[in-house]
């Protein structure tokens, strides 16, 4: 065992370092060391959703970012004459959904909803913009990322519509 890992073990518990390797697989959280991991996951918020319950309705205001580490939720949005729900994404743990809402407070795009009972972990934009204040390095790199996503999803669509 080195002495990093040995570190490791007396000052992280297991929890903090199971949540810390799972997170570390998440796209907008690519290029960042366990210790600015560490950092987001304390500014984060676990929450279970029941299935069928609306975690984010669609025209709210969105406040925050939300990462499934277990369960499945469907991302729909009312379509046509009739505004009917027309689900556009199935979601599963180590997705995310509502990066854009800690890069601005708009209106959302869509209603996620719980399929089944979900843990969610939840960063509000207002801790996210505390924590690049005293971490600036680590919030570059994560809107950066998050740059890196939308450009791709919007690759995504674009891809569709041709």
């Amino acid at each position: 065992m080195s002495f990093k890992q040995w570190l490791e073990n007396i000052y992280l518990d297991k929890e903090m370092k199971n949540k810390i390797d799972f997170f570390r697989k998440i796209n907008i959280f690519k290029g960042l060391s366990n210790y600015d991991v560490g950092v987001l996951v304390t500014a984060m918020y676990r929450r279970t959703y029941e299935p069928g319950e609306v975690i984010c309705p669609e025209h709210e205001i969105g406040k925050a970012l939300f990462i499934i580490m277990d369960g499945e939720v469907v991302i729909s949005r009312k379509a046509g004459l009739l505004k009917e729900e027309k689900v556009i994404t199935r979601m599963k743990s180590g997705d995310f959904f509502g990066e854009m809402s800690l890069l601005e407070e708009k209106p959302r795009s869509g209603t996620a909803k719980a399929m089944s009972t979900c843990e969610i972990y939840i960063i509000y934009k207002a801790n996210f913009d505390g924590m690049i204040e005293k971490n600036p390095r680590i919030g570059v790199k994560v809107i950066r990322n998050i740059a890196v996503v939308i450009s791709a999803r919007l690759r995504g669509i674009m891809g569709q519509l041709s």
